[in-house]
């Protein structure tokens, strides 16, 4: 999922964070730690969203002192993953996690050669079927993310019409859109839901497009359930004068001006489970779901967009989240 770039900042191939020689296109972001730990994303990590969220959680162990990390960005391709897995893997690491579904077959593929090291995957309810001594997996619950986002939308001030922008139409991303269905129901909005599936996770001109599209058919809101097109997203929102959920990051310096509200992924309770797992010797066969419960979703700060905010919609998220958390309201299965 990758964001329009940012001129501003270099790109790297690899990032490292931890002390000693520096190779080419390699960075020093932190000081010594103690697991040596490998983080794979498919696209880049300052793109506010997912591949940010692993970034963010590896950098907050590092600054623990648990851990060193080298980090690859754009390992989308299998022919370019697995040669660095292997390589990851025979240089010794202790952990190496391929973050995103992208990279959840080459980790399977390279944990069943090196059965001392650990391996973390990503991928949808699937994976957890497929994991191995050596390896852990991990998902976050879509239809949970999907419900909130919608449940804020449906209590929003006069919206009639509610875009909804997906990438790929994989059945994860269907849940979370039916997930979001749901929410607007339950908080008792009538609006009309129109929605349209891009069918790339990275490319913001086609979301941008699809944005326009919707807004034409009398969206004054638009959802997106794709962090990496969120860009998109917002920048067609923001020529409209519209509103918009889900899009993640500063988003260009739009979200400030569009987005009302975000479930976002933090990465980090999952990843600091890794690292315990390993420490007490636990690690292996563990699928971990993302979800309200766990922190591993959060909702951010509400943004009064276009005066459609009401007065008591934090206080009202703010008791669905805790009734979602304590296990008081059960969801659907929204794959279904």
């Amino acid at each position: 999922m990758t964001p329009v770039p940012n001129p501003n900042r270099r790109q790297f191939g690899a990032l490292i964070l931890a002390g000693g020689a520096l190779a080419v296109g390699v960075r020093p972001v932190f000081a010594a730690g103690k697991l040596k730990v490998a983080l794979l994303t498919p696209a880049l990590t300052n793109d506010g969203s997912f591949n940010q969220a692993a970034a963010d959680a590896v950098k907050k162990l590092v600054a623990e002192g648990l851990i060193t990390v080298e980090i690859r960005e754009k390992m989308a391709d299998p022919a370019t993953s697995e040669p660095t897995i292997r390589q990851y893997a025979s240089k010794g690491y202790d952990l190496i996690i391929g973050h995103g579904i992208e990279l959840s077959e080459p980790i399977l593929k390279v944990a069943g050669d090196f059965p001392k090291t650990r391996f973390a995957a990503s991928g949808g309810p699937d994976l957890a079927g497929k994991l191995t001594a050596n390896v852990d997996g991990w998902t976050y619950d879509f239809g949970q993310q999907g419900y909130l986002d919608g449940f804020v939308a449906g209590k929003l001030k006069r919206i009639e019409t509610i875009g909804m922008v997906g990438g790929p139409q994989l059945p994860f991303i269907q849940a979370s859109h039916n997930g979001f269905r749901a929410g607007v129901k339950d908080a008792g909005s009538t609006a009309k839901l129109v929605e349209t599936y891009t069918g790339s996770f990275d490319d913001a001109q086609k979301a941008a497009e699809a944005t326009r599209g919707l807004i034409e058919e009398g969206a004054k809101l638009v959802w997106t359930s794709g962090d990496g097109i969120g860009n998109g997203v917002a920048a067609a929102a923001a020529n409209a004068n519209g509103a918009t959920l889900g899009v993640t990051g500063d988003a260009g310096g739009l979200a400030k001006k569009v987005n009302v509200a975000s479930v976002v992924l933090d990465m980090y309770p999952t990843y600091k489970a890794y690292v315990d797992d390993i420490a007490s010797g636990a690690f292996g066969k563990k699928f971990f779901v993302s979800g309200l419960g766990n922190k591993g979703l959060v909702l951010t700060k509400v943004n009064d967009v276009n005066g459609l905010v009401p007065a008591d919609l934090q206080k009202n998220v703010d008791a669905l989240v805790a009734q979602i958390a304590s296990g008081d309201k059960k969801l659907p299965n929204f794959f279904q």
